[in-house]
């Protein structure tokens, strides 16, 4: 049979014995050509087409080891080297220590102290890995790294989910850049994954979320599993941890699924993150009762809404200004990229844009009127950002190019390896050398302009009563209890006897005083009360 379906009859060419044999040449490579068409031709196509996609594939496999590889060494190069930073950093260390040597694990102190700022989960975590390797920078960093590393790998598994794999190795890459070589945990989120904050752990809380409610337009059943990253969220970072169930919650109203979830899955996502967040919360009521929902609910969330905490405030634009400058040259074009998928969203219904959309829009709205204002609050914008501006670059451009294009400039401009985070420099190297001179039960104080009480600790029998602005890094570094003490306390000689305090130089010099300089050092003094 011919190859347009026609039948070949092999008589009219096949020679009978009468046929003069000069044909048989011609006659061979007719059938020859006929063979090569009907199974030869087919075939070598094939392969053809198997190659390629087998070349394509490895090659993307390559990219993406090697961009998984990138991430790796950014987020975790000379993680545990440096000294902590002030303020929470610094605070967050130390409280998981104190859980961690006293094996108090229900409820959190700082310096001996109720601390009531937060929930649970970062210090757990934290006070396991003190366990296993030590107290130190590394285990403090160890875990909000791991989590900024998923949040990476995550960012490049909904991209694919999104549009393609093209768009996920953009969105990853993107999560990656630094401004010019400025690392500044408050600024971009590569940093912030280097520090022991609770901020990388909350994104990828978030991002399971918004990841799951996205295959719930597939499998709806997938709703009642938001529960659970919800429920983590909150017990990592309390009350923003609810924006792992607002921005789904918010692009289920505006994206109108084609086919509606019953209300049974969404009442069972409720009940499994009641289950996470509840026992905790209940069991440190009932241990505390007002105290603790004053400083969790009162100063925590209320106060930081309606009042600008320690200077921290800003405009209305804000956090615009923070995300240019933690997206680097992208900071002056995602906005751009918004419009766009404003428009998407707006004439085209566009599922994906509106699920970005509500990612980037939510935070930004809540966090903006709020009254205290600190750059990390919006880190969870941003693999949300850097996913819309894949979309928006793949979209104007052809995939290929614009990833070409994001890798060329990341690596002219934007690719920064990481330098040890030096918080507290001064503090890690006076402190080392103040606990070779301190006795055992020795009192310590910091003077300081000014001290604020603190709540009791759990025991009247702990001495002395922490109290007070002590910068949290020496409480860390010097691992003993620590009294605030003013610096008129110190020249009107309130102070016990056989106590040791320390001062920063400049103001020990301008103070009179009766305490013997021990040592002074990297701008402090540590001076001893006979």
């Amino acid at each position: 049979m011919r190859g347009n379906g026609e039948v070949f009859d092999w008589g009219m060419i096949l020679p009978s014995p009468k046929t003069d044999r000069t044909l048989l040449p011609s006659l061979g490579i007719e059938i020859a050509v006929d063979f090569y068409k009907r199974w030869l031709g087919p075939v070598r196509t094939a392969r053809k087409k198997l190659a390629a996609s087998t070349s394509q594939c490895c090659g993307q496999w390559l990219i993406s080891l090697g961009i998984v590889g990138l991430a790796l060494l950014l987020v975790f190069y000379r993680l545990g080297e440096g000294s902590l930073h002030d303020w929470d950093e610094a605070i967050y260390a130390q409280v998981a220590k104190e859980m961690f040597r006293s094996g108090t694990w229900m409820t959190l102190t700082w310096n001996g102290a109720p601390f009531f700022h937060k929930p649970p989960l970062y210090f757990w975590l934290t006070a396991l890995t003190y366990k296993i390797i030590g107290v130190n920078e590394l285990a403090a960093r160890l875990w909000p790294a791991t989590f900024g590393f998923g949040v990476v790998v995550l960012t490049f598994i909904l991209g694919v989910r999104l549009r393609s794999w093209f768009v996920g190795a953009i969105a990853a890459l993107l999560l990656l850049v630094v401004d010019r070589s400025y690392y500044g945990h408050w600024w971009n989120f590569l940093s912030l994954s280097r520090v022991g904050m609770l901020d990388s752990t909350l994104t990828f809380w978030i991002m399971l979320a918004v990841l799951g409610v996205w295959q719930a337009g597939r499998q709806r059943a997938m709703i009642i599993w938001l529960g659970l990253p919800v429920g983590l969220a909150m017990m990592t970072k309390a009350w923003p941890g609810f924006l792992a169930a607002l921005i789904p919650g918010v692009f289920w109203l505006v994206a109108k699924p084609r086919r509606s979830s019953p209300i049974a899955f969404w009442a069972a996502a409720t009940l499994l993150a009641a289950l996470v967040i509840s026992p905790w919360h209940l069991y440190q009521y009932s241990l505390h009762g007002t105290p603790f929902l004053h400083e969790y609910v009162g100063i925590n969330l209320t106060g930081r809404v309606f009042q600008s905490f320690e200077g921290n405030t800003g405009g209305p634009l804000h956090y615009l200004d923070v995300l240019r400058r933690g997206l680097s040259i992208w900071g002056y074009l995602w906005p751009l990229a918004y419009v766009w998928a404003a428009w998407q969203a707006g004439v085209r219904g566009d599922r994906r844009a509106w699920l970005l959309l509500a990612w980037i829009t939510v935070p930004l709205l809540l966090f903006s009127l709020a009254q205290t204002k600190l750059g990390w609050y919006i880190s969870m914008t941003y693999p949300a950002i850097a996913l819309l501006l894949g979309l928006a670059l793949a979209e104007l451009l052809t995939e290929r190019l614009a990833l070409a294009l994001v890798a060329m400039v990341t690596v002219v401009c934007c690719l920064r390896l990481p330098i040890p985070a030096e918080g507290s420099r001064d503090v890690k190297q006076f402190a080392l050398q103040a606990t070779q001179s301190l006795p055992p039960e020795a009192p310590i104080y910091v003077s300081e302009r000014v001290c604020m009480p603190q709540a009791a600790p759990f025991s009247a029998a702990t001495l002395p009563v922490p109290v007070g602005y002590i910068r949290p890094a020496m409480r860390f570094y010097i691992d003993r209890p620590l009294r605030c003490i003013t610096e008129r306390e110190v020249e009107a000689g309130q102070h016990p006897r056989e106590s040791f305090v320390i001062s920063r130089a400049d103001a020990w010099s301008r103070t009179n005083h009766a305490g013997r300089v021990v040592f002074a050092s990297h701008g402090f003094v540590l001076a001893r009360w006979d």
